[in-house]
């Protein structure tokens, strides 16, 4: 299995993960990456801080390529109203 290693980018900083985890394919690791923006984001707002939909997971394979993005506004299903 590949590993992959989850970086996060708030505000201009990147927070890399130096330990990356192994995944049956890219697939699985965005879904964990959407997990983990929306356990990031509700920790943000349960703390009463504004929420940046801008911050970003970012997905690195082992070879140091971005592979993939998903954004807080990607992880966050949000309806607006009609």
């Amino acid at each position: 299995m590949p590993i992959y290693f989850i970086h996060v980018r708030q505000r201009g900083r990147l927070a890399k993960d130096k330990e990356g985890k192994r995944f049956p394919d890219l697939k699985a690791a965005e879904l964990e990456a959407i997990k983990a923006g929306r356990e990031m984001a509700a920790q943000i707002v349960g703390a009463g801080k504004v929420l940046d939909l801008a911050s970003q997971l970012e997905i690195v394979d082992a070879n140091g390529r971005l592979v993939s993005v998903v954004t807080f506004k990607d992880a966050i299903p949000i309806r607006h109203a009609r």
